[in-house]
Protein backbone atom coordinates (compact mmCIF):
# COMPACT_ATOMS: atom_id res chain seq x y z
CA UNK A 1 0.00 0.00 0.00
CA UNK A 2 1.43 3.77 -0.90
CA UNK A 3 0.42 6.91 -0.27
CA UNK A 4 0.77 10.27 -2.35
CA UNK A 5 0.90 12.36 0.75
CA UNK A 6 2.02 12.21 4.48
CA UNK A 7 -1.30 13.22 5.74
CA UNK A 8 -3.39 10.02 4.50
CA UNK A 9 -3.53 6.91 6.58
CA UNK A 10 -2.13 3.73 6.70
CA UNK A 11 1.43 1.92 6.65
CA UNK A 12 3.98 4.56 5.76
CA UNK A 13 5.80 3.98 2.65
CA UNK A 14 7.92 7.32 2.40
CA UNK A 15 10.79 9.20 4.01
CA UNK A 16 9.51 11.24 6.21
CA UNK A 17 9.52 9.69 9.48
CA UNK A 18 9.33 12.74 12.29
CA UNK A 19 5.77 12.89 12.39
CA UNK A 20 5.01 8.99 12.49
CA UNK A 21 4.82 6.43 15.23
CA UNK A 22 6.63 3.66 14.60
CA UNK A 23 5.57 -0.21 15.76
CA UNK A 24 8.62 -2.93 16.07
CA UNK A 25 7.96 -6.46 16.65
CA UNK A 26 10.25 -8.39 18.93
CA UNK A 27 10.46 -12.18 19.87
CA UNK A 28 11.85 -12.76 23.11
CA UNK A 29 13.93 -16.36 24.49
CA UNK A 30 10.56 -17.66 24.72
CA UNK A 31 8.95 -16.79 21.51
CA UNK A 32 6.75 -14.24 23.67
CA UNK A 33 6.27 -11.44 20.91
CA UNK A 34 6.26 -7.73 21.92
CA UNK A 35 5.14 -4.58 20.15
CA UNK A 36 7.46 -1.79 20.82
CA UNK A 37 5.84 1.98 19.73
CA UNK A 38 7.76 4.78 19.44
CA UNK A 39 5.82 8.08 18.83
CA UNK A 40 6.77 11.23 16.73
CA UNK A 41 7.19 12.93 20.09
CA UNK A 42 9.30 10.18 22.20
CA UNK A 43 12.46 10.69 22.83
CA UNK A 44 13.35 7.39 21.88
CA UNK A 45 15.81 6.54 19.18
CA UNK A 46 14.38 4.01 16.47
CA UNK A 47 17.52 1.38 16.36
CA UNK A 48 17.02 -0.57 12.98
CA UNK A 49 18.66 -3.85 12.88
CA UNK A 50 21.92 -4.21 10.59
CA UNK A 51 20.06 -6.64 8.59
CA UNK A 52 17.12 -4.09 7.71
CA UNK A 53 19.83 -1.84 6.37
CA UNK A 54 21.90 -3.89 4.20
CA UNK A 55 18.39 -4.84 2.63
CA UNK A 56 17.05 -1.20 2.26
CA UNK A 57 20.82 -0.61 0.62
CA UNK A 58 21.04 -3.68 -1.05
CA UNK A 59 18.82 -6.02 -2.82
CA UNK A 60 21.38 -9.30 -2.37
CA UNK A 61 21.05 -8.77 1.36
CA UNK A 62 21.17 -12.53 1.96
CA UNK A 63 24.29 -12.88 0.29
CA UNK A 64 26.06 -10.60 3.03
CA UNK A 65 25.79 -13.56 5.66
CA UNK A 66 24.12 -10.69 7.67
CA UNK A 67 22.87 -12.31 10.76
CA UNK A 68 19.75 -11.80 12.85
CA UNK A 69 20.73 -10.74 16.47
CA UNK A 70 18.02 -11.94 19.34
CA UNK A 71 16.95 -8.33 20.11
CA UNK A 72 16.78 -7.37 17.05
CA UNK A 73 13.24 -6.19 15.47
CA UNK A 74 11.46 -9.17 13.63
CA UNK A 75 9.30 -6.83 11.49
CA UNK A 76 8.73 -2.93 11.78
CA UNK A 77 6.71 -0.21 10.17
CA UNK A 78 6.05 3.52 10.91
CA UNK A 79 2.33 4.46 10.50
CA UNK A 80 0.03 7.82 10.21
CA UNK A 81 -2.84 6.08 11.72
CA UNK A 82 -3.13 4.87 15.43
CA UNK A 83 -3.61 1.28 15.85
CA UNK A 84 -3.37 -1.38 18.43
CA UNK A 85 -3.10 -5.31 17.73
CA UNK A 86 -5.28 -7.73 19.52
CA UNK A 87 -5.75 -11.76 19.40
CA UNK A 88 -8.91 -13.15 17.80
CA UNK A 89 -10.04 -15.70 19.99
CA UNK A 90 -11.23 -17.89 16.89
CA UNK A 91 -8.17 -18.31 15.14
CA UNK A 92 -5.73 -17.28 17.91
CA UNK A 93 -4.03 -14.66 15.11
CA UNK A 94 -2.72 -11.08 16.19
CA UNK A 95 -4.56 -8.61 14.83
CA UNK A 96 -3.66 -4.89 14.05
CA UNK A 97 -6.49 -2.69 13.95
CA UNK A 98 -6.55 0.77 12.78
CA UNK A 99 -7.95 3.76 14.40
Amino acid sequence: MSYGHDNQGGIYTGTSFSDKTFYGFKLDSTGDCRVEVIRSNDSDAVVLPYWAQASITDSAADSLNVIMQPDDYRAFHWSVDAMTFRFNSNTGHLEMVVY
